[in-house]
């Protein structure tokens, strides 16, 4: 009786009213099976599903009547694709790994790619895909944020010992995109359907005559279809797994970004080229000069052969490349040092810098900027590659050295505009003993094959997809931690966190005349 009673309270809660009176318990959750899902539910009605969802009994009842939608769905047109695909979807749900929280966040997912999907080709065309998915996430994440802001979850998470809900969900959907296969996949749905037999075999005798015929048509359906719908979803194995993969990087991506805000007050985001383009182009500011036919300091150049030569003569310095040689200007080249200690050096960084980067300052060219506009127009340093606000000091002890390359910054032109960064200020190049501890996302996903990305050195690209200011897509690093002893920070410059907050660059971008 108390089992019974629970999914009759189960069914209260899916369906949304309470039972009447006149209306036994076997006749109401085959109602509530067979009513009123609805495959364009309004926002409202999705959360209430996240909630009710909470009591894992309404979880399995809310399994079963989404896979009652699907029967219905594929009986209707057993060769449709996109049904298959959506059938294939919930399945997913259906992995015991998968926990009530975990397939809350899938389902809202589901819900907000179905009407993306218009056509096969979305789902078997794996750019459009990736693209569907991104977008169906936009929608889903601030739901799915709501939903893990519940107390019921946040009590789970607490009594769980989860420090962080997006990357708990992150990691459980990329761990089922890895597990998934096509025989799982099946199998998986055919197990479901058998809950759905002995749901349905066990509330039969409790109904009138009436419904019974139903019950055993709809059991009849079931048989006819089972095997069959359980073979066809395996071909849409690889497009879930697409779809996992896109939704995991965008839930840990989530978790960095919610990290770095905490931590680093002010910040608002990286700063892509086109981003800067655009801005400096309606409104230039005043570090970005007009290019003019001769730049005040045109990189050095130098031969291989010098190169070498240079090296022969300076064997404890840094090593020199040829993109590193062009940072310092003509004028004045580069030239090798020993600063002895006591002594500090200067960098200044935002939160997707190194903290031991290889770019310094001497500490009297950092006391003698002002802003964050000498700085940049000073030491050429573009607002996509650093947007400051924080700044780290290199100790050089009493008795210590260190070997560097000393010199001016080149100009740097600002691509995508006529200005460019006049340069000019005494760079101080080495490498720090100890490189930075930087986070480890999961990997972008390339939205032309949907596989993992990866950088020129052939690593997992791991950067957090940032959306910077002017609406383009600026994925960044992010530092964790400086473990090199020698240096001390990051500390604010004071000269706050970005060049534009986006309350400004709105107001310029609106200055913008429209393409004719």
């Amino acid at each position: 009786m108390a089992a019974s009673d629970d999914t009759l309270d189960a069914m209260n809660e899916v369906h949304g009213r309470e039972k009447p009176d006149d209306v036994g318990v076997g006749e109401w959750i085959w109602g509530a099976l067979q009513g009123d899902f609805n495959a364009e539910r309004s926002t409202g009605q999705i959360g209430f599903d996240m909630v009710v969802s909470l009591f894992p009994i309404v979880d399995t009842v809310c399994d079963l009547r989404d896979l009652c939608a699907n029967i219905r769905q594929y009986r209707r047109d057993p060769d449709n694709k996109i049904t298959l695909f959506f059938i294939a979807t919930t399945a997913v749900g259906f992995f015991p790994e998968a926990g009530t929280v975990v397939k809350s966040a899938l389902r809202l997912v589901w819900v907000y790619l179905k009407p993306i999907i218009k056509h096969a080709d979305d789902i078997t065309n794996v750019g459009k895909l990736v693209t569907a998915a991104n977008r169906a996430c936009d929608a889903a994440l601030p739901k799915i944020t709501e939903y893990l802001q519940h107390n019921r979850v946040l009590k789970w998470a607490t009594d769980g010992k989860i420090p962080d809900l997006y990357r708990f969900l992150a990691q459980a959907i990329r761990e089922a995109a890895e597990k998934i296969s096509p025989a799982k996949l099946g199998r998986l749905l055919d197990e479901k359907i058998g809950d759905l037999k002995a749901l349905l075999h066990k509330i039969r005798p409790a109904v009138p005559s009436t419904v019974r015929e139903h019950i055993d048509e709809f059991l009849k359906l079931i048989d006819a279809v089972r095997r069959r719908m359980s073979g066809a979803i395996q071909q849409f194995t690889q497009p879930v797994r697409t779809v996992l993969k896109v939704l995991a990087k965008r839930l840990d991506d989530q978790a960095w970004r919610v990290q770095v805000y905490q931590t680093n007050r002010g910040w608002i985001a990286p700063m892509s080229e086109a981003g800067a383009a655009k801005l400096i182009n309606a409104k230039p500011p005043r570090w970005a000069k007009k290019r003019p036919k001769n730049i005040k300091h045109p990189p050095l150049e130098m031969s291989k052969k010098d190169i070498e030569a240079l090296m022969r003569k300076n064997p404890n310095h840094p090593p020199l490349q040829d993109w590193l040689i062009k940072t310092f200007s003509k004028n004045g080249g580069l030239r090798p040092d020993k600063i002895k200690g006591p002594a500090k050096l200067y960098r200044i960084v935002d939160p997707s810098n190194e903290g031991a980067g290889i770019f310094w300052m001497t500490e009297e060219e950092f006391k003698a900027l002002k802003n964050r506009d000498e700085w940049r127009e000073k030491f050429a340093v573009k607002p996509d590659w650093n947007q400051n606000g924080w700044v780290v000091e290199y100790e050089i002890k009493e008795g210590e050295s260190l070997a560097v390359w000393r010199g001016p910054a080149a100009s740097q032109e600002l691509a995508g505009t006529d200005r460019y960064l006049e340069g000019g200020g005494e760079q101080i190049v080495f490498f720090p003993s100890f490189r930075d501890e930087m986070a480890r996302p999961l990997p972008r996903v390339d939205k032309a094959t949907g596989r993992e990305l990866t950088d020129r050195e052939g690593n997992l690209d791991r950067r957090v997809e940032f959306t910077d200011i002017t609406g383009q897509l600026a994925p960044a690093k992010l530092r964790t931690k400086i473990v090199d002893p020698h240096i001390k920070g990051p500390m604010s410059t004071g000269w706050g966190a970005a060049d534009y907050t986006e309350e400004e660059a709105q107001r310029i971008l609106l200055t913008v005349p429209l393409a004719q």
